[in-house]
């Protein structure tokens, strides 16, 4: 993959700031009590997974990029269709604030 100068910032700065959001979403996750462990660690999963899946593209590396979407793509399914349930109010889900 021929990855363009500006596009390969763009990508970089995307993984710092997606490392970010990994690490403040870490620690509400390691304090989730057994209940409740679902999404606070979806929350955290999503970025920190997010993070090689940028390097592998910002570097051109399909290989990586491949194996980080087979990681990223169920985490953000899930979070998806917990979402979709949180919202029908559907029993023993959780609802929204």
């Amino acid at each position: 993959m021929d990855i363009p100068s500006a596009a390969r910032w763009l990508l970089l700065a995307a993984a710092a700031a997606q490392f970010a959001y990994a690490v403040r979403a870490l620690r509400p996750a390691l304090r989730s009590r057994p209940g409740e462990r679902v999404d606070p660690w979806l929350a955290f999963a999503d970025p920190a997974v997010g993070v090689p899946v940028s390097l592998a593209l910002a570097f051109g590396n399909l290989t990586a990029f491949l194996a980080g979407m087979a990681v990223l793509a169920p985490v953000l399914t899930w979070q998806l269709v917990r979402g979709i349930a949180a919202r029908r109010g559907e029993p023993g889900k959780p609802t929204p604030a």
